[in-house]
């Protein structure tokens, strides 16, 4: 009998801290609102927010009544929400970012897709090991914007893990890569 209370011992002191948990964080929640409905003065949110920290000791109270007050408040599968939507003003929602679709390295020949939202100058795609160390070129020189595809043979390269870096004049993206024979 004792081994099996041995064994059941961690889930009914887990049990008990739980309910003494949601005691704890339940009775303050049941007092404001006994409060609330006693007072008919309007209260602020900011107001609101500092009587709750003076009301919840501990930040446990504090989540275990706000879970409650929050699953108390969900709203039943028939009744409508007010949808909210947020407005960036100021934000460039349209811009575009150069970056990479894909780096790969199959069958001794290393294949790169980039995007470039404006025509770029000078534009360096080289293979870099993790060391840092540049390892090979894959394209230096203008390109438009848009999608290129860029591939470079690399018969003499080990296997192992690089990383693909792409540079411009305002900007740097790197991809990593794992190069298996």
């Amino acid at each position: 009998m004792t081994r099996l209370f041995d064994h059941i011992r961690p889930l009914l002191v887990g049990i008990a801290i739980s309910a003494m948990f949601l005691t704890l964080g339940y009775a303050p929640a049941l007092a404001d609102k006994a409060k609330k409905a006693a007072s008919a003065k309007t209260v602020t949110a900011k107001e609101r927010s500092a009587k709750a920290a003076a009301t919840y000791a501990s930040p446990i109270n504090g989540a275990v009544s706000t879970t409650i007050r929050a699953l108390g408040n969900q709203r039943t599968p028939g009744s409508t929400t007010k949808q909210t939507s947020k407005l960036n003003v100021g934000a460039d929602t349209s811009r575009k970012d150069n970056k990479f679709i894909f780096a790969r390295a199959a069958s001794d020949v290393f294949t790169t897709r980039v995007e470039l939202a404006e025509d770029q100058g000078s534009v360096d795609i080289g293979i870099y090991n993790m060391l840092g160390k540049k390892v090979m070129d894959v394209h230096k020189g203008y390109a438009f914007r848009g999608q290129h595809d860029y591939t470079q043979p690399i018969p003499d390269l080990p296997e192992g893990v690089y990383i693909c870096i792409m540079q411009g004049s305002d900007f740097r993206k790197a991809e990593k890569f794992f190069f298996s024979r």
